[in-house]
């Protein structure tokens, strides 16, 4: 299959405001992005376009990728798992306050 100029992407996730954030950003950069909001139609979308990047939501069920890498269309794609930006993920400090029996 010749090189592509662009990549082309899936961005799979069930937060459908989660992937079109995404896809935009990607595609400010020139790629081409198709979006899929279940497991299902991940499926569909990159067993018919064989992309370059598939970008998965860890929402989705872990059998999607079993199926992805067993397609002929999608097993060259490189598959992603999204996470949360550091900063999202830190579990906020709670105050330290002295108790009633503090001295």
């Amino acid at each position: 299959m010749p090189r592509r100029s662009v990549p082309l992407i899936v961005v799979a996730s069930a937060s459908s405001v989660l992937a079109e954030d995404i896809a935009a950003r990607l595609r400010v950069n020139g790629s081409v992005v198709y979006v899929a909001h279940s497991a299902a139609g991940c499926l569909r979308v990159a067993t018919s376009i064989a992309p370059d990047v598939i970008l998965l939501d860890p929402a989705l069920p872990q059998r999607l990728e079993d199926l992805l890498h067993a397609h002929p269309a999608s097993a060259r794609a490189q598959i992603l798992h999204m996470t949360a930006p550091r900063s999202a993920r830190r579990v906020p400090r709670m105050p330290v306050t002295a108790g009633p029996h503090a001295a």
